[in-house]
């Protein structure tokens, strides 16, 4: 029963976390946002932070002091592994404290830290406790299933979750090879007009027609790829609006970067410099 209560804590305090987190969000941002990694109503990361404050925190609980500085430290160690992980393993910053003062890297900062000091004293010496009184008033056969349907729903969601990201990586570099192939034909694609450049104006009109067309079938491809990415991963970036992604800041949300508008408008160009 002792695995049964932690799981307990780890689903109830996921819960709680995304509750708060959507709800903090969703006034700042006047609607509502789903936050979070997960599409379900599940912050892991939370239930994870809950886990090691009652794991590692509770033998603090009689100074106040060192249950601060405990809960500083550690929950702010958490945060930093846990936000170099993730982009390791997507390659994105899910959020980023660089603005702020005291900051590492902009994966933890001092006013973060001080609330995560204050969440350990609040949690170990009001919420826990509170969460455990209520659980031992409920029978075992009922922690138990709810256990584990929440627990095999969280995992559910997060082996989805995963294999839409990697789908969305994947998709990304087919994205940068699909770019690399019409730069190879155009070479100021990049929406930086160098018309002026009269060997550049002569190079883009000795562009053969059926080079055009290659050119012209890429674009088009290249822009249904970036609006599948764009729908993909909408949900993602309303949760994380402070994320940071080298490669999807390249075509996410960039209407100069389209392909296809490109190539008429450099078309028209160069109609324009044959007159």
């Amino acid at each position: 029963m002792d695995i049964i209560r932690i799981l307990n804590y780890f689903v109830i305090y996921s819960f709680f976390g995304w509750i708060l987190e959507s709800t903090y969000k969703s006034l700042h941002e006047k609607k509502f946002i789903n936050s979070g990694f997960l599409v379900g109503p599940f912050c892991p990361i939370y239930g994870y932070g809950a886990l090691i404050m009652y794991l590692f925190l509770d033998r603090f609980s009689n100074n106040l002091f060192l249950l601060f500085i405990s809960a500083f430290l550690i929950l702010s160690l958490f945060e930093y592994v846990v936000g170099v992980g993730l982009e390791l393993a997507f390659h994105t910053k899910y959020w980023d404290y660089s603005r702020k003062k005291f900051n590492i890297k902009g994966w933890v900062c001092l006013e973060n830290s001080m609330y995560w000091g204050i969440l350990g004293v609040v949690f170990i010496k009001l919420i826990h406790p509170g969460i455990e009184t209520l659980l031992e008033v409920i029978p075992n056969r009922v922690m138990i299933i709810f256990t584990s349907i929440s627990i095999a729903y969280i995992f559910a969601d997060t082996i989805l979750t995963t294999i839409k990201l990697i789908k969305i990586n994947i998709k990304l570099t087919k994205l940068d090879e699909l770019t690399e192939r019409i730069q190879s034909h155009l070479p100021h694609l990049n929406g930086v007009k160098v018309l002026n450049k009269a060997t550049v104006l002569r190079g883009i009109v000795k562009i053969k027609k059926t080079n055009r067309m290659a050119i012209s079938e890429l674009a088009q491809r290249r822009d249904e790829l970036i609006n599948k990415i764009e729908l993909q991963t909408k949900r993602i970036r309303r949760a994380f609006p402070n994320m940071k992604s080298e490669r999807f800041s390249k075509y996410i949300k960039l209407p100069a970067l389209r392909s296809q508008s490109l190539f008429e408008e450099n078309t028209e160009d160069i109609k324009r410099s044959k007159k």
